[in-house]
């Protein structure tokens, strides 16, 4: 998608038009045409804009991604940095409270999305609800405020602190640290590694994670982190939520807008997930690339 730019020189405002066009999985480059002190008629535009396409430099060919998606991706992040303060003016003023209900919501929390929202904005206890399912909505957020802080690295510190961050004063027995103990994921034929093989496993993840962000488009790279984070699963409780949280702060390092994977599709987040366990990360790539396009595209509606 091209777009209009405005610069000031002086006391004078010129216009061009630009168009970002991924050139590897690090780069985007920018494209502009000079289009003077006053904007140019629809005519003369639409000259520009096949001017500006034939400038273009040799198509980025990711490895997972539909090409068609690859593109609206391009689309999506050319529009989110155009925002000055991105991402917080690209984010809805009620991602947090959607974001922290549906994640809460994949893992059984009770809350509904009204309850979830009283009690961020609140701090309101609905009668007749846990604790737990309370102060897990109140982690929620906390969690998210450090995830989209975070001016870091990824490695474990920052891993083992979403974890810590979504279970605080809760009920699950290690907070902030590995599990000492072997578990199962319900409902997964997946085999997480023994307690013992954690701490390399994540010392594994942390130094591919660093080689495949040279090579991997930032939307398969925050899918892949997630699936490799999952497979781990390296905490008693909080996995799923760190994960997600993982999962977009690489979108946001990469300036993409962050992602709500809405409780409403859970079987197909799973069964994407599941795709990963087999070696197939391409699907949960194309899932989590769809949800993107889907959440920041808008459409109008029937009159």
């Amino acid at each position: 998608m091209s777009f209009i730019e405005k610069q000031k020189h002086g006391k004078h405002t010129y216009y061009y038009l630009v168009k970002s066009f991924r050139v590897s999985p690090e780069k985007v480059k920018k494209v502009r045409i000079f289009l003077g002190p006053a904007m140019p008629s629809k005519e003369k535009l639409r000259e520009m804009l096949i001017e500006i396409e034939k400038k273009a430099p040799k198509a980025y060919q990711t490895r997972q991604l539909e090409q068609k998606l690859s593109e609206q991706l391009e689309d999506l992040r050319a529009s989110a940095i155009t925002f000055k303060s991105f991402p917080d003016d690209a984010i809805p003023n009620d991602f947090v409270v959607r974001f922290t209900y549906n994640s809460n919501a994949i893992e059984g929390n009770p809350l509904t999305l009204r309850e979830t929202a009283l009690v961020l904005s609140d701090r309101i206890a609905p009668q007749g609800t846990g604790t737990d399912a309370v102060i897990e909505a109140m982690n929620g957020k906390d969690a998210w405020e450090f995830a989209k802080s975070y001016s870091g690295q990824v490695n474990e510190a920052f891993i083992r602190r979403l974890q810590f961050m979504v279970t605080k004063n809760t009920a699950c027995r290690i907070q902030g640290d590995y599990r000492d103990s072997e578990i199962r994921i319900a409902g997964s034929e997946w085999a997480p590694p023994k307690a013992k093989e954690v701490p390399f496993e994540m010392k594994k993840l942390c130094k591919e994670y660093s080689k495949k962000r040279k090579t991997l488009h930032p939307v398969e790279l925050a899918a892949w982190f997630h699936n490799r984070l999952v497979q781990i699963h390296p905490f008693t409780d909080g996995n799923g939520r760190a994960s997600r949280l993982a999962m977009n702060w690489i979108l946001m390092k990469n300036r993409f807008p962050p992602v709500i994977i809405y409780v409403k599709n859970k079987q197909v987040y799973y069964s994407v997930i599941e795709a990963g366990d087999r070696g197939d990360d391409a699907q949960f790539a194309n899932f989590l690339a769809r949800q993107l396009v889907e959440q920041y595209t808008f459409r109008k509606t029937a009159q």
